[in-house]
């Protein structure tokens, strides 16, 4: 045998080998399927929570009684940066994914609102029409509805599923369209009061559309009016709202650290054992003119060569493990799944490269130790 020959090693230690590749192999694919699991709930909440935020902003008052005052009303249609205020009341449907249970938004707004929505949050009709005003009717998205299993015909809202933040039966009429999971409701004396009247309904909530590519710009005006008076959604807002509310999936990353800690230190033992029951070929090494820096560089590519190899095929199985729980568990239940995740790829690299680093440096002690001439005459 050449000593410190990895291939011959390794092909009279079958198990050894099999032993150093799992455990990393392993390792790799249970991160990288968490932290894909992670990146799909966390896409999912975004889009529901989040993502229309980029198309438009809102404006509410505090209070069950106190409305928006006319002078901010009238100072924002003459606002450069505005181009449609609409009146809504915001609503919610029970909407579940592994990790999370919460809602999706229902707006109620008026029949002659509903096309302009569409048209700004790209929103289209996939089938069935929109809600009619003064009636009880529903145009549920289509990741709601499938979420849910509901089709046209269907009722939604509290008397069906105590959960559904939208008091009273809506008959389903129609099934919509768009990346943002919004529904629409009819607007009546229950969901908008006063919806019919010539004044117009109660001004306790609107939306804010901006002009083309004047978000930013509306935004920053809205961020600056008085929020003791107001409560603002501009992105920036919604956007921090959402990172505090889902704190707790941060929990992950210490629960990762912690498990990659584990593994590292459990793989690093394994091959110090290994390489601590091959002092002998080590010492011959020495013995015959390899100085030490010579053997810890030929135990390094060996070390690398197997890290390498279990991350490869743990990567793999993660992807794979990833695109059947993004299918089953999210894309089945009208969520959204990620396959490949930048963090979960990263993350999973820690494994190898502390590996690498917390076996090395253990061999490195052991080289530095070992007395050759003892151990040939022993042998």
């Amino acid at each position: 045998m050449k000593p410190l020959s990895s291939m011959n090693y390794y092909k009279n230690n079958k198990k050894r080998f099999i032993t150093s590749v799992i455990s990393v192999f392993v390792a790799v694919s249970f991160i990288y399927m968490l932290y894909a699991f992670v990146g799909s709930l966390n896409k999912s909440l975004y889009i529901l929570n989040v993502s229309s935020s980029h198309n438009y902003s809102k404006i509410s008052s505090y209070g069950t009684k106190q409305n928006i005052s006319d002078n901010i009303l009238q100072k924002l249609r003459n606002n450069p940066d505005v181009d449609k205020l609409i009146p809504l009341r915001s609503y919610g449907l029970r909407y579940s994914i592994p990790g999370s249970f919460t809602s999706a938004k229902a707006e109620a707004i008026k029949h002659a609102d509903m096309n302009y929505f569409m048209k700004m949050d790209k929103l289209k009709i996939r089938e069935g029409r929109l809600p009619e005003d003064g009636a009880s009717e529903v145009a549920i998205n289509n990741m709601v509805a499938m979420n849910r299993g509901i089709k046209i015909g269907d009722k939604v809202g509290s008397k069906v599923n105590k959960f559904d933040d939208l008091k009273g039966e809506y008959k389903v009429v129609g099934i919509l369209k768009g990346r943002d999971m919004i529904s629409f409701v009819s607007a009546n004396n229950v969901t908008m009061p006063g919806y019919n009247d010539k004044q117009g309904p109660v001004n306790k909530k609107y939306i804010v559309f901006p002009r083309t590519n004047r978000l930013k710009q509306l935004n920053n005006e809205l961020d600056a009016m008085n929020k003791k008076e107001l409560k603002i959604d501009t992105f920036t807002s919604v956007n921090k709202e959402f990172r505090q509310s889902i704190s707790a999936i941060k929990l992950v990353d210490v629960i990762s650290l912690l498990a990659i800690i584990l593994m590292v230190i459990t793989v690093g033992s394994t091959k110090y054992v290994q390489f601590f029951n091959r002092k002998e070929e080590i010492g011959t090494l020495n013995a015959i003119g390899y100085n030490k820096n010579q053997i810890l560089s030929r135990s390094a590519v060996e070390v690398i060569l197997l890290n390498f190899i279990g991350f490869v095929l743990g990567l793999l199985l993660g992807l794979i493990l990833s695109k059947l729980c993004s299918s089953s568990l999210f894309e089945s239940k009208g969520a959204y799944g990620v396959v490949f995740s930048l963090k979960a790829f990263s993350m999973s690299l820690y494994i190898p490269l502390f590996t690498i680093l917390f076996t090395i440096v253990p061999i490195n002690v052991i080289i530095s130790k070992l007395d050759p001439i003892s151990i040939i005459e022993n042998n």
